[in-house]
């Protein structure tokens, strides 16, 4: 080997030493990206509890696995992901913290009445908390249970009763009919609770249930359902503006008020029967009494006094009526619209008048339309943003140079690891096949003295060649 570099020159001991490192560096490359492979995510979202019992799980399992997010998410070689998976699922990893039936599974014969009662509920209450953890909007829940006890000498006692404490995940939402069919949901699983009996909070101790099971909106959904109709409104009203003026240069604003008070009226009242509308005759009865004569009076001289009673009954019809408003009655209407100042008199009044056919409004019920027609403030800035038109009830968005702005959509860059691997092998191999070809000796060009001399040298080889002939 000694040797074999001994009689390299310069620059070829310098390419051999380059390639010798190069295929040194992609093969130590090879080697780590082999050892170190790309992982995958395996769980996220993960609560400290669960996270703590997966890690355990996988160092049993002698996987390797890394932890992100702030110990909310586990990563796992990405080829070894869903096998990793499959296998905690099966060993029932993880638990989500809650304890369910299988606390029953090695369940001791020695446990007293009053244990199994408390394992029971433990048991009920984790069951139906990996229940609720299961819907989209819910991060995590916890639940409470009164259980009623039925007792020989005791039998009017206190019902069930249960309250759920839930997690809602960040931009997610419960809506009414979905807290109902929480109360719902245990008034079921529990005996003798009532669905009116659960009550349901949020993480901030906000009572979501406030409203019956018949699925009356709370407070928060009268103002979303007020939104959404305001918001239709004003697109209807858009769209009839967006016809009838030439731009989009106007601005709208609807407000409506709406009664959620659920109302019941009785009304009673009597039928007029009859010819003189007393009512039917039904029975009547006569009768008259009188004195007779005294026997100190034969002739009769004082005269007997008389008098008659009559008594009528008659029959009444009578007629009820039972009214019952519903919540959601809209009680009035107000639309308000500013137009450019162009506009006269005339079609301005027009105008309200479609928009006041178009909605439906009611003079009766103090629904009123107004359309002014103000001219806008000078702008002082002399390149100003331009401002989309409103349109479906949507605020304009401030723009620069006619171009609305768009947020970058987050691209993850993030690229394997064998594709730095090859670029780098390939820039090593390609310096290296550079030292090498620089190394190689250039060939010289001959002067004219040089040429005539190799050119004399040539004949005296032919003419020798010739003789020897």
């Amino acid at each position: 080997m000694q040797q074999f570099l001994s009689n390299l020159s310069r620059r070829a001991r310098v390419g051999f030493a380059l390639g010798a490192l190069i295929i040194i560096g992609v093969g130590g490359g090879v080697a780590w990206w082999a050892a170190h492979p790309d992982f995958g995510v395996l769980f996220r979202d993960l609560k400290d509890t669960d996270a703590a019992e997966i890690t355990t799980a996988l160092g049993q399992m002698q996987v390797p696995y890394r932890i992100t997010d702030g110990g909310h998410s586990i990563l796992v070689p990405e080829g070894a992901v869903y096998e990793t998976r499959m296998k905690l699922v099966s060993q029932g990893v993880p638990k989500g913290g809650s304890v369910g039936f299988e606390l029953f599974k090695d369940s001791d014969y020695g446990v007293t009445e009053f244990a199994q009662r408390v394992n029971f509920q433990r048991a009920l209450q984790g069951e139906l908390e990996r229940t609720i953890d299961a819907m989209d909007e819910v991060s995590t829940s916890r639940v409470h249970l009164t259980i009623r006890r039925e007792d020989l000498f005791a039998h009017d006692g206190d019902a069930s009763k249960a309250s759920v404490t839930l997690a809602i995940k960040p931009g997610k939402h419960l809506d009414a009919r979905q807290v109902v069919g929480i109360q719902r949901l245990l008034a079921s699983a529990v005996e003798g609770l009532s669905s009116d009996a659960v009550v349901v909070l949020d993480g901030n101790g906000t009572v979501l249930s406030a409203h019956g099971a018949d699925g009356a909106a709370a407070a928060s959904d009268h103002m979303d359902e007020q939104a959404q109709l305001e918001l239709q409104l004003r697109q209807k009203v858009a769209t009839l503006l967006h016809r009838a003026l030439a731009n989009d240069d106007f601005t709208i604003s609807v407000d409506v008020r709406v009664n959620y008070d659920h109302v019941k009226q009785v009304r009673e009242r009597l039928i007029a029967q009859g010819k003189d509308g007393n009512g039917l005759l039904v029975r009547e009865k006569t009768g008259s009494t009188g004195r007779a004569a005294d026997d100190s009076d034969p002739d009769h001289a004082k005269a007997g006094s008389a008098s008659s009673d009559r008594e009528v009954e008659y029959a009444h019809g009578r007629e009820q009526e039972e009214i019952v408003q519903a919540p959601g009655r809209i009680e009035r209407i107000s639309v308000g619209v500013v137009v450019p100042s162009l506009m006269p008199e005339a079609e301005l009044f027009k105008l309200s008048e479609v928009v006041s056919a178009g909605l439906g409004l009611e003079a009766s019920r103090g629904d009123r339309v107004d359309i002014a027609s103000i001219a806008p403030p000078a702008v002082a800035a002399s390149n100003p943003p331009h401002a989309l038109p409103p349109v479906a009830g949507k605020p304009a968005e401030i723009v620069e140079n006619d171009r609305p702005q768009v947020p970058a959509a987050s691209v993850d860059s993030r690229l394997p690891t064998w594709i730095y691997l090859v670029l780098g092998a390939t820039v090593l191999v390609v310096a290296s096949l550079g030292v090498t070809l620089s190394s190689r000796p250039r060939q010289r060009r001959l002067t004219a003295p040089e040429r005539e001399e190799a050119l004399q040298r040539l004949r005296q080889w032919v003419s020798s060649v010739e003789v020897k002939s």
